[in-house]
């Protein structure tokens, strides 16, 4: 390839911008991955320091329902010693039982701080003991006046354990206050830490999207600029394939012309049959080149049905004879021109014995031209209704030079050449497949 070609300026370009854009990717899959992590890590620290104060909320929360519920005892106690009614005495066991729950909360909810289960502990017995002297009163309230109880709480010992629970309350409230203010500044410092995260996220994709869309916008001026040249080279090669298919073309016509007066000057009939046939070979095959030239843009395009077509017609109408019919049954089918000028000779080959053999000259006759698709290849057919093949004629030890030909280009394609045995005339066939 010449120095400074397109085609390989176009390869090194796009190798440059394939290693551009993995590269761009690593360092996206790479920092995609290390912020990712950073913000997993970030929330997983943010949502346990966020549990950690709504565990702090919880316990002081439920050191103030402890003290309501012994509150309400005292006030209930207070109440059925005034009245004596049985509604107050309710009112007790079911403070009672609220007390009990809570102790029980703040005992499971301080598990994990020794300090706090040491003060839940003394909390629980002054509770008993306050619990204790209610019921005592109340025991007194129910066998007697108000007075045997009112002595009870007049000793002092309720009200010392009360005072005791509202210490170690106040102790457990103190503690869990410090916890909560230590929290909420390290919620405030790993929430103030994950917006920064955020932020350099942020700022990393702007980054990776901005040189994303440069790269891009590099990248397509390349390819502009690539393909104008591809297409610059494109077209003059394809005028040089035109220019060369319309040369040998030409030069083909030439040496039929020579042949052509060669023919004329030969008197031995053989000679001049043979030179006939050649002549009928050389303008087949520079048929072919004539319709490669005549593609225009379309590089190696060969219309296999439209050239059976055209050849045909010409062939049957070189006879001159109105009495031949000619019937066509032709797809149209692009091969590769590789397959052009063996498939060109023989067509020309099976409908130029189709003329001389089965079409007698004293009765009309028809020839029929058949090409398409076949399974995964194609199948070209030329019959005749003629006087068939003669009489113990073999395929395999009757064949002529032409015949030998035939199957000669139909190895060339890659098929077969076929030999059929109809009622009425000679039908031959030639399969090939798709070019790979």
């Amino acid at each position: 390839m010449a120095r400074g070609d397109p085609a390989e300026l176009s390869g090194s370009h796009r190798q440059l911008a394939r290693e551009r854009a993995f590269r761009l990717l690593a360092l996206t899959v790479t920092a995609l991955f290390l912020a990712f992590a950073a913000l997993g890590g970030a929330f997983v620290w943010y949502d346990r320091a966020a549990a950690a104060l709504s565990h702090t909320h919880e316990v002081r929360s439920g050191i103030d329902n402890l003290r309501q519920a012994l509150t309400d005892a005292e006030s209930a106690q207070r109440a059925f010693i005034l009245t004596g009614d049985s509604q107050f005495a309710e009112r007790v066991e079911s403070s009672r039982t609220a007390a009990h729950r809570q102790i029980d909360t703040l005992d499971r909810l301080t598990d994990d701080n020794p300090l706090q289960q040491r003060r839940i502990e003394q909390l629980r017995g002054l509770m008993a003991t306050r619990l204790a002297i209610i019921d005592q009163t109340m025991a007194a309230r129910r066998e007697g006046t108000a007075g045997a109880a009112i002595q009870i709480i007049a000793r002092g010992e309720g009200m010392a354990a009360m005072d005791g629970v509202r210490r170690i309350a106040a102790e457990l409230e103190g503690e869990e206050a410090r916890l909560e203010a230590v929290r909420s500044k390290q919620v405030a410092a790993v929430r103030a830490m994950l917006i920064t995260a955020l932020l350099i996220f942020a700022g990393l994709l702007a980054m990776l999207f901005v040189k994303a869309l440069r790269d891009i916008s590099l990248d397509r001026e390349v390819e502009a600029d690539t393909a104008e040249r591809l297409r610059v080279l494109l077209a003059d090669r394809t005028l040089l394939l035109d220019e060369v298919n319309h040369r040998v073309k030409n030069s083909l016509q030439q040496i039929a012309s020579v042949v052509r007066l060669q023919s004329r000057t030969v008197e031995h009939a053989d000679s001049r049959e043979a030179l006939e046939k050649t002549l009928d070979r050389i303008i087949a095959v520079g048929r072919v080149h004539e319709q490669l030239y005549k593609a225009g843009g379309r590089i190696g395009y060969f219309d296999a049905g439209h050239y059976a077509e055209a050849l045909a017609r010409d062939l049957v109408e070189s006879l001159g004879r109105e009495d031949v019919a000619l019937e066509t049954e032709i797809q149209s089918a692009v091969l590769d021109v590789r397959q052009a000028v063996p498939l060109a000779l023989i067509l020309n080959e099976l409908i130029t014995n189709a003329l001389k053999y089965g079409c007698p000259p004293d009765r009309p006759s028809r020839i029929r031209v058949a090409f398409g698709t076949e399974g995964e290849g194609y199948r070209l057919t030329v019959s005749d209704d003629g006087d068939g093949l003669p009489a113990g004629f073999t395929p395999d030890t009757k064949k002529s030079l032409g015949m030998r030909a035939i199957e000669a280009l139909a190895r060339q394609l890659g098929g077969r050449f076929e030999i059929g045995q109809p009622t009425r005339g000679a039908a031959f066939a030639v399969l090939f497949p798709r070019s790979q």
